[in-house]
């Protein structure tokens, strides 16, 4: 009888502690910044299973504004964010000189194990770059 109330409390457990992370995920998500119509976007979901979102806003062909989101580790938030900041006030061209190692100095380095996170930041900001292209082009 023991064993069948550690396996009850263990799920109830478990149970709690799932929807205390969804809630926690549905908040994070809700509360990061989001641009409203942005002229370039992006979701790029890298092969360590972190996504990235990144938006950007143009003025004069120069971004005003970006956003992003990623529900990623820590390495992956600081190198999306680190983006997001690099690209404001910057041209198309310019933005096309942002690379992963840019990134990473930005943040301060990165352990070699996580380098990954600014690449996929990288790559998530040439989509998002591309998309704001195309969609300028029509």
């Amino acid at each position: 009888m023991d064993l069948m109330k550690l396996i009850m409390w263990f799920l109830l457990g478990s149970g709690v502690l799932l929807v205390l992370v969804g809630i926690w995920v549905t908040i994070h998500y809700l509360f990061s910044p989001h641009l409203e119509n942005p002229d370039g976007k992006a979701r790029i979901t890298g092969s360590c299973g972190d996504t990235m979102e990144l938006y950007l806003k143009f003025k004069r062909d120069r971004v005003a504004q970006s956003a992003y989101w990623t529900d990623g580790c820590t390495y992956s938030h600081s190198c999306l964010r680190a983006t997001a900041d690099l690209v404001k006030g910057k041209t198309p061209d310019e933005i096309l000189y942002i690379d992963a190692d840019l990134i990473q100095k930005a943040i301060g380095g990165l352990p070699k194990d996580y380098m990954h996170c600014a690449a996929l930041a990288t790559e998530t900001l040439q989509a998002a770059l591309e998309d704001y292209i195309l969609k300028s082009n029509t």
